[in-house]
């Protein structure tokens, strides 16, 4: 009942915006009682901490335990993210969207844990890139831009996914992430456009990961 009470708000605060909703208008579009509606929140205040902490915040804890696993590479890690992230969001778009559209709305306190999450999620992915960069798995790549290439692409579902349309949302996950696995992966596209010119080009791509290994111990040291 309480997921259902989450949707049902996320719809009213993506169509009044959140200032404009209150706990009535929540408790009679759910055919209950306000009182009845305080046994799962007691204010929408509460409503709207919890969508929070259900994209954001439960997302960047997840992202943490994934990038600290060792029995997996860099690559496995970003193919689970897409994956993962894709289903998060097929599952309940509205909710993405609402939080992108009322951030000016937001409550002090709820804004900066959005942010706060928001930047974590940010951070452990670009140290899932960066470690795939330094183990030679990824191109050398500046890891902070695509990490936020990842994310913009993936997000970008909440505002054009449909349920009914012609893919599902594992058919979306394997299409991003051979479009993002082909700009980091190393030897994912490793096909020279022509002759000489194609071979310089990985020769330098693998003259600046050698770089990067060369910098990273003598600032190591």
């Amino acid at each position: 009942m309480s997921n259902t009470v989450l949707e049902k708000a996320a719809v009213l605060f993506a169509e009044r915006g959140f200032a404009g909703t209150s706990l009535r208008d929540i408790a009679e579009a759910m055919g209950m009682t306000r009182p009845a509606l305080y046994y799962y929140f007691n204010s929408k205040e509460a409503l709207l901490q919890e969508l929070v902490r259900g994209v954001t915040g439960s997302g960047s804890q997840e992202l943490r335990r994934l990038r600290e696993r060792t029995d997996i590479g860099a690559a496995e890690k970003l193919r689970v993210v897409v994956s993962t992230t894709v289903a998060r969001i097929a599952e309940s778009p509205l909710r993405f969207r609402l939080l992108e559209r009322n951030e000016a709305e937001l409550p002090a306190e709820i804004l900066q844990e959005h942010h706060t999450s928001k930047g974590r999620i940010l951070d452990e992915l670009t140290k899932i890139i960066a470690d795939g960069v330094r183990s030679g798995e990824f191109r050398p790549v500046d890891e902070r831009i695509a990490a936020f290439s990842v994310i913009g692409m993936i997000n970008w579902i909440a505002w054009w996914y449909k349920p009914d349309g012609p893919s599902t949302p594992e058919e979306i996950a394997r299409e991003m992430y051979e479009m993002a696995s082909r700009g980091l992966v190393r030897g994912a596209d490793r096909m020279p456009a022509s002759g000489v010119e194609g071979a310089v080009a990985l020769l330098r791509e693998d003259l600046t990961h050698l770089e990067r290994l060369v910098s990273a111990g003598g600032s190591a040291s």
